[in-house]
């Protein structure tokens, strides 16, 4: 998003090039002339910030000056992984999970609760490919809850591709790897708009199943 500074550096710019084509055209000039140029910076600056918070996702917009999708809100998930517990050496099921999407026109974050841990999307990138098919690069950290730590999961690091499916976005499906050797499938579905901060709290908006007391 640009800021106050980029702003006012660019008026400067502006301001600087309608002088000199005055000057070239022989039209006097006059200091009067920059007294609305502090208003002009900050109306500018609350136009910016609006509508990288709020208009950007207004559907006038769509198509002609926006091209990203919207994701913001609560999604169900639907996580398979080939990691099988060191205890048993057994596969485990899908997990239904719940990734909360927070998204401006210039950031987005991205967190996945699981019943055992939850994964932040540090670094991330919406890409449109050369069909109009938008997907989500991401890089996160995954971190477990301290009693399962030295037992069954450890911290560890992963990579994901999802791909934005729907127009306004219905579901997102990839995969993913980690680290660890691991990797799998990842899909979601069913968008809620409120966000929520924990996976017992997505559990009741989705009807899963609460995580065991002490686990998010």
């Amino acid at each position: 998003m640009l800021t106050r500074l980029h702003i006012t550096l660019l008026l400067i710019l502006a301001v600087a090039v309608w002088a000199a084509t005055l000057v070239v055209l022989g039209i006097p000039l006059s200091w009067d002339y920059l007294k609305p140029f502090t208003i002009a910076v900050a109306v500018l600056t609350t136009i910016c910030i609006v509508f990288d918070k709020w208009l950007w996702s207004l559907s006038v917009f769509k198509g002609w000056l926006v091209q990203r999708p919207n994701l913001n809100g609560t999604w169900k998930a639907t996580l398979a992984s080939d990691w099988k517990d060191p205890q048993t050496g057994q596969s485990i099921p899908p997990i239904e999970c719940v990734m909360v999407i927070t998204q401006t026109f210039s950031k987005m974050t991205t967190r996945l609760f699981t019943p055992e841990s939850n994964s932040f999307l540090y670094a991330n990138r919406l890409v449109c490919q050369d069909d109009g098919v938008f997907q989500l690069y991401g890089i996160y950290l995954n971190t477990p809850k301290v009693e399962l730590r030295g037992q069954r999961s450890e911290i560890h690091y992963g990579a994901l591709i999802l791909e934005v499916r729907g127009d306004p976005p219905t579901s997102l499906a990839g995969h993913y790897w980690t680290d660890r050797g691991t990797k799998g499938s990842l899909e979601l579905s069913n968008r809620q708009w409120r966000r929520v901060a924990s996976f017992n709290e997505g559990a009741m908006i989705f009807g899963l199943s609460a995580a065991p007391s002490g686990h998010s």
